[in-house]
């Protein structure tokens, strides 16, 4: 009877051992459409895809956009950054996982004692003797005048995790590990849009540069050609001032883009790791700036819950305060502690090996709140206030996904329909200034018709890189929206 009432105890002991209060939590549903709203998600604009490839900017076929890439990767700061927040959850996990399990310690112990015969034994006055002293002090000998005591021991304790406040704790801090990866994630794919933009940015400032310089020279032959007419009476003042004025802003519009080359060459050093000026030398040389990939890989509204790295961390987060939820919930349960210790106490060191010194104690025990003037109770509510707080984040978080990657189709199929006229305008300058240059050599044009389409042209293909650089700048922004390839498992 009695070993059965023992198992039933043990059976019972293991049942409530199973037990973990509070919400279980339940990844959410992203409530997206079946697909873009957009038309150019039809039209052929984009390619749908499963998942694209996380090195996304590698459709731009630039070896040297791909270094500055890997670069970043290895050398920002503020991405090295992200990543000693990982370890640092990673750690606060191990940390809470260690408190679910035993502790053990050892200690050794010396102190030198002495009982006070006078302050602790006068109350008994002089019973029991004509010296006024208790009869039973000459049997304690010694120790009114000190003693030495020598204790070495071990200590155990292992708080039973009973009602899973351990284990809530665990759960929310593995779940704060998923929100840093997730945010390293985003850190990630910041950085490489950062780097590419800027690295966009500045090749289309070179190549404005070099067409900036080419009118500037085409209004200044205008600006002496003029000057000369007028020597010789064919040109009055207002001819020569409209050319310099027409100079004047040319070489205003190329100072302007003197100082964006410079601003976004120090961008693209900081960027790397390295101070400003480091790579003016490495990216001197005038490279083309790449066309805009006739078709941008664009993944499916389902798989963007799955994709952004924003949404992921979002998801970790509510995960995190639904565990924090049971982790305050099972403050109101009792806690049960086994404790015990073992060990040798002695008078004199020389015996502190004997088997007779030895002493041990152990038992169970139990520690139940009772009043907390309303402590616990206000922290179960803040804690299911984060959790609302969390899951109407990670609603918005979707929303907003949605919203960026919709902004990024409309504006990639705009803006693409609108360099079509810059592309219509160059090439019909191109042809006015083939006409006026032939007309010059048959001597049934002047020099002043071939100077502004000259610069006419240059001003065209100045717009026309300006479009093509937002056009580039959208298929980035698109690319980053549907969360650039970022790995499912993380970092």
């Amino acid at each position: 009877m009695r070993q059965a009432v023992r198992a039933g105890c043990v059976a019972g002991l293991a049942w409530v051992g199973g037990c973990t209060v509070g919400p279980a939590f339940h990844a959410p549903r992203a409530e997206v459409p079946a697909a873009w709203h957009d038309v150019s998600a039809h039209d052929g604009g984009v390619a749908l895809v499963a998942r694209p490839d996380p090195g996304w900017w590698r459709m731009f076929h630039d070896p040297v956009l791909d270094a500055l890439v890997a670069r970043a990767m290895a050398g920002n700061p503020g991405f090295q950054e992200n990543r000693a927040r990982i370890v640092q959850a990673r750690e606060q996990e191990a940390v809470q996982r260690a408190a679910g399990l035993p502790e053990l310690g050892t200690s050794a112990r010396y102190t030198r004692e002495r009982l006070g015969e006078a302050g602790l034994f006068s109350v008994l006055g002089g019973a029991g003797s004509g010296t006024g002293q208790p009869a039973f002090l000459g049997g304690i000998g010694g120790l009114t005048q000190g003693t030495d005591l020598y204790q070495v021991g071990f200590d155990a304790s292992w708080e039973l995790d009973l009602f899973g406040r351990v284990r809530r704790s665990v759960e929310q801090a593995r779940a704060q590990v998923a929100v840093q990866t997730a945010r390293q994630g985003d850190a990630r794919l910041t950085l490489q849009g950062d780097v590419v933009r800027t690295y966009l940015q500045w090749r289309a400032t070179q190549a404005l540069l070099d067409s900036a310089g080419e009118v500037a020279a085409a209004r200044a032959r205008t600006v002496a050609l003029r000057a000369f007419q007028r020597r010789l009476g064919l040109a009055d003042g207002t001819d020569v001032d409209l050319a310099g004025a027409a100079l004047a802003r040319a070489q205003e519009q190329a100072a302007g883009f003197q100082r964006q080359a410079g601003q976004a060459l120090n961008r693209l050093a900081i960027l790397t790791g390295q101070p400003p000026g480091a790579l003016d030398g490495p990216l001197a040389a005038l490279r083309p700036l790449p066309d805009p990939p006739p078709r941008v890989p664009v993944v499916l509204p389902a798989a963007l819950a799955r994709l952004r790295p924003d949404i992921r961390a979002a998801e970790a987060d509510l995960h995190a305060a639904t565990a924090g939820v049971g982790a305050a919930v099972a403050q109101l349960y009792p806690d049960i502690t086994l404790s015990g210790q073992v060990g040798q106490r002695t008078l004199t060191l020389g015996s502190l090996a004997d088997w007779g010194n030895t002493f041990y104690q152990f038992g169970p025990a139990i520690s139940l709140p009772l009043f907390q003037g309303g402590r616990l109770r206000a922290a179960i509510r803040l804690a299911r206030a984060q959790q609302q707080e969390a899951a109407l984040t990670y609603r918005q978080r979707v929303l907003d996904a949605l919203g960026e990657v919709e902004d990024a189709l409309v504006a990639l199929r705009t803006d693409r329909a609108a360099r079509e006229g810059d592309r219509a305008a160059v090439a019909s300058i191109d042809a006015r200034l083939a006409l006026a240059r032939t007309r010059y050599r048959d001597g049934t044009g002047d020099a002043l018709a071939v100077l502004d389409a000259r610069a006419d042209l240059g001003t065209a293909q100045q717009d026309d890189i300006q479009a093509r650089l937002v056009v580039l700048l959208d298929v980035v922004a698109l690319c980053k929206a549907t969360g650039g390839g970022w790995p499912e498992t993380g970092d």
